[in-house]
């Protein structure tokens, strides 16, 4: 039986998670020792007032650009894993720089550091959903502008939030449910609509690989249909299929088919999402797909080197309750079960990149087996809390890379006469690509529509200014809102 497989560029995603890559973390994130960051006493329960427990979560603070006089505030939102300070050539601190704005980065609840309990227990989780996060992002954000307001004797300073992915769709959900905290948001690849069955993930991922020929999906088509026909004759095989699992690492016996198909689809998916397109059907062009053993060894190198893992598939991985500040498979896979689904199933529009096998049942059995409890999201309704692409709000700005997988869950165009939407369509432009910093090898495209941001943002803090005059108290400041 031929197998064939692919090798894969340095990068890496996990299943259905929007968390970054390496390369996005050097790009995006500094890595700061433990005396850089800073602690805010949070509340663990904004929506029961007889619960009074708190906890510390992490923030960074990005102050020797600002001017309290005139100096915006940028509310850089952390999502689904440890919260790192955006880095000095990041678009959001090249936005303080500009207009000599203050930057606040708040991590996520149950991520990093930002721990409320000591177990990742699942009566605990309870309190893992966007609703809270966003509170959290609440009082920080207006306890801090209280702050600076009695310190520098300054008007009551609302926020511009900035966020990618799921904090990209917490910023434009901020600006909707708190605009009396926030004037504006930049939404970069904000997965704002929730969706169980996401199969235009998986459809978006052979149309990006197509524009470097047919060639590049058909052959990692090939790769999964080679796996799938072998694990049906697995039988005939004796044997076979355990072999192929030990050479990616995994010996026990509680990966399912499923798993392992999932693990394939991620690893293939990787270099699509964070902009490696180029390169990664470069290197299937030189594939040798009658060498099995070739083939295998060389993406068990290269998983490896990833740092993805087999072993981290099976359900027991995820089952693990110990708190681990580098680890955010548990707490993310809860928050999609829970609330916002992003199941990424076989495409139903194009040829299917991932296996049959990863449909929406697989993933009803992951969330039931792993929590212990009957749990699967109603995206219709968080859809109808938030308005999902049809939200209503003013003032966001909406980008998206044009090769993005997530760019379907996202807002690529609106009759909001107040909202700005970019599809940044150039080679290698995916998730969050524009929240990188300037490089000289950046496409014009992609240098274009950071520079209309850029005047966009302008625009409104002029305006936002010129509000806080006539309406400088807290009290006040959502008044501002329906003046401009």
């Amino acid at each position: 039986m031929k197998i064939t497989l692919v090798a894969i560029l340095l990068l890496s995603i996990v299943s259905a998670r929007l968390h970054l890559s390496e390369i996005q973390e050097e790009r995006l994130n500094a890595r700061q020792p433990n005396r850089d960051w800073l602690w805010y006493e949070q509340r663990l329960d904004h929506f029961n007032p007889q619960n009074k427990g708190t906890f510390k979560q992490k923030y960074y603070d990005i102050s020797h650009y600002w001017d309290p006089k005139e100096g915006p505030l940028f509310l850089y939102i952390c999502g689904e894993g440890t919260c790192r300070q955006p880095a000095e050539n990041s678009f959001v601190v090249n936005l303080a720089k500009k207009f000599s704005g203050r930057v606040l980065a708040l991590e996520h609840r149950f991520y990093g550091h930002s721990q409320p309990f000591e177990d990742w227990s699942t009566e605990n989780l309870q309190f893992l959903t966007p609703d809270q996060g966003l509170a959290d992002l609440a009082q920080f954000a207006s306890d801090k502008s209280k702050e600076f307001s009695d310190t520098f004797g300054i008007p009551f300073r609302r926020w511009i939030t900035v966020g990618g992915s799921y904090p990209g769709a917490l910023s434009a959900w901020f600006r909707e449910k708190y605009p009396h905290i926030a004037f504006a948001s930049l939404s970069s690849s904000g997965v704002v609509q929730a969706v169980t069955d996401y199969h235009e993930y998986d459809g978006q991922v052979f149309k990006s690989t197509s524009k470097s020929g047919t060639e590049c999906p058909e052959k990692f088509i090939g790769i999964t249909k080679a796996f799938e026909d072998l694990f049906e004759n697995s039988e005939q095989l004796s044997g076979e299929k355990e072999r192929v699992f030990a050479k990616f690492g995994y010996e026990g016996d509680e990966l399912t088919d499923g798993d392992f198909f999932n693990f394939l689809a991620d690893i293939a998916a990787g270099p699509i999402q964070y902009g490696k397109r180029t390169d990664f059907c470069n290197q299937i062009s030189q594939v040798d797909l009658n060498d099995q053993e070739g083939t295998i060894d060389w993406l068990v190198k290269f998983s490896e080197g990833l740092g993805i893992a087999l072993s981290e598939y099976p359900v027991s991985y995820l089952q693990d309750t110990t708190i681990n500040n580098n680890k955010n498979g548990r707490q993310w896979t809860y928050q999609f079960c829970s609330n916002l689904g992003y199941f990424q199933t076989p495409s139903h529009d194009t040829y299917a990149m991932r296996s049959k096998q990863v449909d929406v049942d697989y993933w009803r059995g992951v969330c039931k087996n792993v929590f212990g409890i009957d749990i699967f999201p109603n995206t219709e309704a968080w859809n109808n809390r938030y308005g999902g692409k049809e939200l209503v709000s003013t003032k966001i700005i909406f980008t998206n890379g044009g090769e993005d997988p997530w760019q379907h869950s996202s807002v690529t165009q609106s009759d909001n006469p107040t909202f700005h939407t970019f599809v940044i369509d150039c080679d290698d432009c995916a998730h969050c690509v524009d929240l990188h910093g300037d490089y000289p090898e950046d496409d014009p495209l992609l240098t274009d529509a950071r520079a209309q941001i850029t005047d966009i943002f302008s625009s409104w803090i002029k305006e936002e200014l010129e509000l806080e005059v006539s309406f400088p108290s807290e009290a006040k400041a959502g008044i501002r809102d329906l003046i401009s």
